[in-house]
């Protein structure tokens, strides 16, 4: 091979490399702005359940009644359980994977039972969570990193994704206003933290995005 050659050569796998990142940056572009229209989405939807319905999905007292389903149970702490139905609030971590019977797992499974969301309304626990685009799920909270309320999260977003969801909801600051991030993950504490990071969103980095729960 010539000189001349391999300079070619590597021009051409050097144009092949840039278009595919762009491509890719294209991409996580394309699922950053879904996640953000799907997160707003379910928002919506929780407001237009408690709208028609009188209570929230998940803490629904009639729930059991209206749609044949298990009621739901609270982790208290760690070894005792009770129900908190009908208190107005969508009480549970968000990964309490130990408690499947948990309301921030029932609030999909009302939801489907509703129609208003697709998937079979019997999944319960982890199984009941949507999958985001990045291979994440969506998941409800009782409040995570400071929120009151109750918090709607995504999981495994990218931090560019990340970024680009709070600035298109919010302010793009990872811990002020109504959209707030970590990078922290653990299965011990229920993927339930007290704060948000401090530290900007880092492309290198992945998040769990939380928005409150109702618009």
């Amino acid at each position: 091979m010539t000189v001349i050659e391999l300079a070619f050569t590597i021009s051409i796998l050097g144009l092949m490399m840039y278009f595919a990142l762009r491509g890719e940056a294209l991409v996580q572009s394309m699922r950053g702005l879904a996640v953000s229209y799907e997160l707003q989405q379910y928002q919506r939807l929780v407001l237009s359940y408690q709208a028609n319905f009188g209570e929230l999905p998940g803490d629904d007292e009639l729930g059991p009644k209206k749609w044949r389903r298990e009621p739901t149970l609270t982790t208290i702490s760690d070894d005792v359980l009770a129900s908190t139905a009908g208190d107005g609030k969508i009480n549970g971590k968000l990964y309490d994977i130990g408690n499947p019977s948990g309301e921030q797992f029932a609030v999909w499974r009302d939801l489907r039972f509703a129609g208003m969301v697709d998937g079979d309304p019997q999944f319960e626990g982890a199984s009941a969570l949507p999958e985001n685009p990045f291979g994440g799920f969506y998941a409800f909270d009782e409040g995570n990193l400071g929120q009151r309320g109750g918090s709607l999260c995504a999981t495994k977003v990218p931090g560019s994704a990340a970024l680009q969801i709070d600035t298109r909801i919010d302010d793009g600051k990872i811990n002020e206003g109504l959209v707030v991030a970590t990078s922290k993950f653990s299965v011990e504490q229920k993927n339930h933290f007290d704060t948000p990071d401090t530290e900007p969103y880092n492309v290198e980095k992945e998040y769990i995005i939380c928005l409150p729960m109702l618009p």
